[in-house]
């Protein structure tokens, strides 16, 4: 049996192997003053809220440009 292959699902699996790399308690600077801890945004792209998709989005911008792409 063939698993169909889920592109957003692939991308979120890379953004979260990347993260659980770092220090789940180092904080993160979003836009200004807003700190979240990398475990947070580890359970917002594994709950796939909103806010985890777009992280999701501009990690994979990032890898992108990291690329040369």
């Amino acid at each position: 049996m063939t698993k169909k292959f889920n592109l957003e699902e692939e991308q979120k699996r890379l953004v979260l192997t990347r993260f659980k790399t770092l220090d789940p308690d180092s904080k993160i600077t979003l836009g200004g003053s807003e700190e979240i801890t990398v475990r947070e945004l580890i359970k917002r792209v594994e709950d796939g809220d909103d806010f985890g998709k777009r992280v999701v989005k501009v990690q994979m911008r990032m890898l992108q440009v990291l690329a040369g792409g």
